[in-house]
């Protein structure tokens, strides 16, 4: 038994995550997230702003002392699609490092398995079959598998900030944005999917976009990870919350309960590529995990696990 944390470096925020370990088991302590949009400019540009990698080296550096204060023994830094995707991701890397951190950058399919684990471990279902879906902010992750075995995984370079970025010119958007937006998500989709079956599987989400449209939907006041986790979130709810935010400015938007503010300006996007996955393969409803990649990575990396490959490995 012990107290171990991972920080998620990803293009929109920096979150930490803090727990007790014991064996298998891992018991969230304490979870917190900075919006540093380190992915923002990157699909343009190529490049890591010198602003946001000071923005986001400072929270890491928070969360670091958090993660100390709490007791955690070890601390796994990892990052995603900004940082894979820049030019300058390595020297960022080594700058995390020189924080005393052990760091590394997770490509697409290690990023798709972690998000994977988390919320097989977060809603029990490591004999049911699923399709998990992860909205990031410059990525989206797919994975379908039964319990612990993967049958297939995809990233897909389309993000809640890279998207708004690529198509959202206006605030509030025009239809003609949302329509362009909603078509290159679509085609994305159509072109690296094509391999993936889903079957009878149930659609499972997480990440930023689909744990604030969860919280709208409810009308929650103040973010409540109870309210959030194993909500179920109708299509219908998707489609009408899309209608609806794409009406306003982020003015407005930042007033909305349960929307974080700093969510306001890229939440359209990413309602767009969810109602785009729903639609592709005709699900429903969809089942919000508030366990992701965090305690994906800390299944991983920081518990040790048996390596008998029937129970315990991917």
């Amino acid at each position: 038994m012990g107290i171990a944390a991972a920080i998620d470096i990803g293009s929109n925020s920096v979150r930490l995550l803090v727990a007790q370990t014991d064996g298998f088991c891992i018991k969230p302590l304490y979870k917190d997230l900075y919006t540093t949009r380190l992915g923002t400019g990157v699909d343009a540009s190529g490049m890591l702003s010198p602003q946001n990698v000071q923005t986001t080296l400072r929270a890491i550096r928070e969360f670091r002392a958090k993660a100390f204060s709490m007791g955690a023994e070890r601390i796994e830094a990892f990052a995603t699609s900004a940082v894979r995707d820049a030019i300058n991701g390595d020297c960022f890397i080594e700058r995390v490092r020189e924080l005393g951190l052990k760091s590394r950058v997770l490509n697409g399919t290690q990023e798709a398995e972690a998000g994977y684990i988390g919320a097989i471990l977060g809603c029990g279902y490591k004999q049911k079959e699923i399709f998990m879906v992860d909205i990031g902010g410059g990525s989206t992750e797919l994975v379908s598998g039964a319990g612990f075995r993967i049958k297939g995984r995809k990233s897909l370079d389309i993000g809640a900030v890279r998207m708004t970025e690529k198509f959202i010119r206006n605030d509030p958007a025009k239809m003609a944005e949302i329509e362009a937006a909603r078509r290159y998500a679509a085609d994305k989709i159509y072109k690296n999917t094509k391999d993936m079956i889903v079957g009878d599987a149930e659609m499972v989400g997480i990440g930023g976009t689909i744990t604030s449209l969860a919280a709208v939907v409810q009308g929650v006041e103040e973010y409540d990870a109870d309210r959030i986790h194993r909500y179920v979130l109708n299509r219908r709810d998707v489609c009408e919350m899309l209608e609806r935010l794409s009406a306003m400015d982020t003015r407005l938007r930042r007033k909305i309960p349960g929307l974080q503010p700093k969510r306001a300006d890229i939440i359209v996007a990413g309602t767009i590529i969810l109602k785009s996955l729903m639609e592709y393969w005709n699900f429903d409803r969809l089942i919000v995990s508030e366990w992701d990649n965090l305690e994906g990575v800390l299944y991983q990396n920081l518990i040790e696990v048996d390596k008998d490959t029937d129970k315990n490995t991917l």
